[in-house]
């Protein structure tokens, strides 16, 4: 009896042992699971935060690529996987506007317009639409300088050309394009000598003297005296042609058609660069709509007032169109 109870103290005995040592076992596991993980999370926190450092200096390649380096990022936080997936998308955007493909940049970007956060994020998304913009510019003057050149009309050959090389060369596709349309800056400047040498040897009427006499070689008078906008308002409102104004009058009537709380919307809706030497005729349409002229004397000849354009702005929704100086038509440009 007394060596049954002993046996069965020692089984209860080992019994106690086993269990602790089991539950020592468990939680050593434990312990050991949870620094894992909490190293893990570490390290992923790691990635993100460097990830948004690359962000912060547009380097936005080696942010994805910080990010790829996380194994098992499906079990990464969602906004580690959030950042990630939009990443790729702006890398897709990049590599499409860097080749000024605008169908597939602006496919990407509506894929993107949703991001809050992080701000790092969202300001690279913003330097891209600024991208986008610019080289969709640049596409549409490029393809009208020579459109124009060779429909003849070189004042707004001349400013097309212009306008392109007011866009910031930074971005690639801007760059190749003035690179592209450069050899076009000779070629007009030579054929708008050639007009004018014709016009002055034709110009015997007496208004064309008078004109003549009258014009002064400021780039303000220049300009004025070549706007259409201006041309028509003082036609209306005198009967006569602006070229034979004075001086003072056409500065006057300048100053009429000026509008720089509608100016600083256009630019700001279409992203037009304002240059210096840049003059604005603006005409009221009437409900929030305007007439929009931009004239810049040219660079080989400061008589010849250049047209960069002629343009219609909603100033409600911001939209415009720019006039195509051959066919007649406004074109949609935002």
């Amino acid at each position: 009896m007394k060596k049954q109870r002993i046996l069965t103290l020692s089984c209860l005995f080992f019994s106690v042992i086993f269990i602790l040592s089991a539950c020592s076992n468990s939680q050593t596991a434990n312990k050991t699971s949870e620094s894992t993980s909490q190293t893990v999370q570490a390290k992923v926190n790691e990635r993100y935060q460097n990830a948004l450092s690359y962000l912060e200096s547009g380097e936005n390649k080696q942010a994805y690529d910080e990010l790829n380096k996380i194994k098992n990022i499906k079990q990464a936080p969602t906004h580690v996987r959030a950042l990630k997936a939009d990443l790729a998308l702006l890398l897709a955007a990049k590599k499409a506007v860097t080749a000024a493909k605008l169908s597939e940049t602006e496919k990407y970007l509506g894929q993107l317009e949703k991001v809050e956060s992080p701000t790092a994020l969202v300001k690279q998304v913003n330097e891209l639409e600024k991208e986008y913009q610019a080289v969709k510019l640049a596409k549409h003057y490029a393809a009208e300088v020579e459109q124009y050149y060779q429909a003849g009309a070189y004042q707004a050959a001349g400013g097309s050309l212009q306008a392109l090389d007011s866009l910031s060369s930074k971005y690639q596709a801007v760059a190749m394009l003035q690179e592209k349309e450069a050899g076009y800056k000779a070629k007009i400047a030579s054929a708008q000598a050639t007009v004018s040498s014709e016009q002055s040897s034709t110009a015997t009427s007496a208004s064309e003297v008078t004109a003549s006499s009258n014009v002064t070689p400021k780039a303000g008078y220049t300009n004025a005296r070549s706007s259409k906008l201006l041309s028509s308002e003082y036609k209306k409102e005198t009967g006569s042609e602006i070229a034979s104004a004075p001086s003072e009058v056409v500065s006057s009537m300048s100053a009429k058609m000026s509008n720089q709380d509608v100016l600083s919307a256009f630019r700001k809706a279409t992203a037009i660069p304002q240059e210096a030497g840049d003059q604005y005729y603006v005409q009221d349409l009437g409900n929030d709509h305007y007439q929009i002229e931009i004239r810049h004397t040219s660079p080989s000849d400061p008589q010849v007032s250049n047209l960069k354009g002629m343009y219609r702005f909603d100033l409600a929704s911001g939209a415009s169109q720019k006039l195509n100086e051959v066919s007649g038509q406004y074109e949609k440009l935002n």
